[in-house]
């Protein structure tokens, strides 16, 4: 990969990523606009990780996918391995793409999230701290899944 994909991917990892933290600010702000507290039992980490994780994929293959158009990077790398391959076809179809990989996402988050938060004895965390953790959290996601689709455009599928 030469300096200017490089940057090219920087670029739109770092716009994604501020994307993500201010839109996923606003849209939890909308939903707990009038709580102090958020739930944050197993059922709540569960649905909140599934719904950002889905929309975060599926709007970003969307995204990536135009960008890739406009910049006609797509289809210029060979892919190293299979998986990079059949990812790469699998980009063919946004909807598909962001579905499986969201879900995905969302089973290894939850293993990863649920047992800390449950091992910390948390059902609950004040609106503040909430907001600033799903921001960070949103914005770390929307740079990784900017990444992995834009390098997945970028393979050639075959």
């Amino acid at each position: 990969m030469n300096k200017e994909i490089k940057e090219y991917i920087n670029i739109e990892i770092k716009a994604a990523a501020a994307f993500n933290f201010f839109i996923s600010g606003m849209i939890t702000a909308l939903i707990y606009h009038k709580a102090d507290t958020v739930p944050t039992d197993t059922v709540s980490i569960a649905i909140d990780l599934t719904i950002t994780c889905l929309l975060t994929f599926i709007i970003s293959a969307f995204f990536n996918r135009a960008s890739l158009r406009r910049t006609k990077t797509a289809g210029i790398l060979d892919a190293p391995n299979p998986v990079i391959g059949r990812l790469s076809r699998l980009f063919r179809r946004p909807v598909l793409f962001g579905t499986l990989l969201g879900f995905f996402a969302a089973i290894v988050l939850f293993g990863i999230a649920a047992p800390v938060f449950a091992l910390l004895g948390l059902k609950e965390l004040s609106f503040g701290v909430y907001i600033a953790l799903k921001t960070i959290f949103c914005a770390l996601l929307g740079s990784g899944v900017t990444f992995v689709g834009l390098y997945a455009g970028m393979c050639r599928a075959e």
